[in-house]
């Protein structure tokens, strides 16, 4: 690409370079493929499922204020006074087990506080100067101010200098493994 078109990509801060994608979603994407009948028994399955739990919800709160309040409370296959009060002692039960995990999680807060809040142990490495930079980069102080300004950069040439690049440790065993070989066939 040209500096020209590069520019003219730049202002699209989105997608830099622009990139024609071939990709067919319509092959991916299922498109109402289900028989008719099997649609049916789906929607009457999830419609009767909804009624039996909005039926169960409703009869438990019925249930609960009919016996706190001696109403007529009618019976009907497992819908029952029994199951009222089992679901019930389940509710209490399961309250009390809220209540001791919170007074828990109260005193283990209220220890770690006591304990560890006084220690700050995070240690954050200071933010990097201009003049570091400058310096590590072996840049000019006006390259590196307009890099931070500008939105896209484009380096013509790569600006990491040999001994700091991405996997220089690999390089140099790989160089003195090369000088060793030589060493190793004369002898």
């Amino acid at each position: 690409m040209k500096n020209t078109e590069i520019k003219e990509l730049s202002d699209d801060f989105t997608n830099p370079l622009q990139q024609a994608v071939d990709y067919d979603f319509e092959k991916h994407l299922i498109y109402d493929r289900q028989k008719g009948w099997k649609k049916i028994i789906e929607w009457i399955l999830t419609i009767l499922a909804w009624l039996l739990l909005a039926s169960y919800i409703i009869y438990l709160i019925y249930g609960s204020l009919a016996i706190h309040y001696n109403w007529y409370l009618p019976e009907f296959l497992f819908f029952t006074k029994e199951m009222i009060t089992t679901v019930q002692w389940y509710f209490y039960i399961l309250f009390i087990a809220f209540l001791i995990i919170v007074i828990f999680l109260i005193f283990w807060k209220n220890y770690n506080k006591q304990k560890y809040g006084k220690l700050h142990r995070r240690k954050f490495k200071p933010a990097v100067t201009n003049e570091e930079l400058v310096e590590l980069f072996e840049l000019d102080q006006s390259v590196i101010e307009k890099m931070q300004n500008e939105r896209v950069t484009v380096l013509e040439q790569n600006i990491i200098p040999e001994h700091l690049g991405m996997g220089s440790a690999r390089k140099q065993e790989k160089e003195s493994q090369k000088n060793d070989e030589p060493k190793k066939q004369r002898d």
